[in-house]
């Protein structure tokens, strides 16, 4: 059950769409929400971020941040349920270290996608350590920013630890009797009827509690797992996308990609992420 949850947003006004969503989100699950603003110093050029962050005083970037708590107070101050907004300053590399390992703590944590933040790098770090250090499902949601109920989800399976707690986080966000597809992807065709296979166990387990479960196994085709993902989660018009995060070390994914970092990047549609 979903009764607490946390946007991450820096301080910019692109977040702006978002607070809006997640306050509705919030009230539709009677749920309390907190949002934490993020302050570093400017950046001279975003792209190179966090190589590129000027030293502003702490005092000074608390003052700016003050003031951008107290905007995002009264953006919020109509909603018909809890809402905290609460501020963290640091430079990019602390920023990035703690959020989500400590401080507010959450059911659920929520964070937009790249459009809605003026420092694209911060976004991704956050997005990695939230999922590696928070022990919270994060949802990362995509341009529309905006998270209907979700009647229609599709988890991507490989039988890991990871995966499991998707399994179990999807669970919890989903509503009752929702249409699951079951799905894993294999580098060709004759791959397929033992990915089928292995998604038996968990269509038994979702149709336990309720849900109308179908399992995939689809072909590649010479995309990523995370193109193959997404796009047939999008053309089985899917609310929702969860998968478990980092099944490889981070380093490999930074250095050699993966499914994780490719769906934090580029999301098309809302996405689950939980290890």
């Amino acid at each position: 059950m979903i009764k607490d949850i946390l946007l991450v947003i820096d301080d910019s006004v692109r977040a702006d769409p978002i607070i809006h969503a997640a306050a509705a989100l919030a009230e539709r699950l009677a749920a309390t929400l907190t949002i934490e603003i993020l302050s570093a110093g400017p950046i001279l050029i975003p792209t190179l971020a966090p190589m590129t962050e000027m030293y502003i005083p702490a005092a000074e970037l608390a003052r700016d941040q003050a003031v951008r708590i107290e905007a995002v107070t009264a953006m919020v101050a109509s909603s018909t349920t809890t809402v905290r907004v609460v501020g963290l300053h640091d430079d990019l590399f602390m920023l990035a270290d703690r959020t989500g390992k400590a401080g507010p703590i959450a059911d659920l944590i929520l964070i937009g996608d790249a459009d809605l933040w003026a420092v694209a790098w911060l976004r991704t770090r956050i997005a990695e350590t939230v999922v590696m250090g928070s022990g919270t499902p994060l949802i990362i949601l995509s341009g529309a920013t905006s998270l209907a109920p979700v009647h229609h989800a599709m988890i991507g399976w490989k039988d890991t630890s990871e995966a499991r707690r998707a399994l179990h986080d999807l669970i919890a966000v989903i509503t009752p009797h929702a249409t699951v597809d079951v799905v894993g992807v294999g580098r060709n065709e004759a791959a397929l009827p033992a990915i089928l296979e292995s998604v038996t166990e968990v269509v038994r387990h979702l149709r336990a509690h309720g849900f109308d479960a179908t399992p995939h196994a689809i072909p590649a085709n010479g995309q990523s797992d995370a193109e193959a993902l997404q796009g047939f989660a999008l053309r089985q018009g899917a609310d929702l996308l969860a998968i478990g995060a980092f099944g490889h070390s981070r380093l490999r994914e930074v250095v050699f990609g993966g499914v994780t970092r490719a769906l934090i990047e580029h999301p098309r549609l809302p996405v689950l992420l939980s290890r």
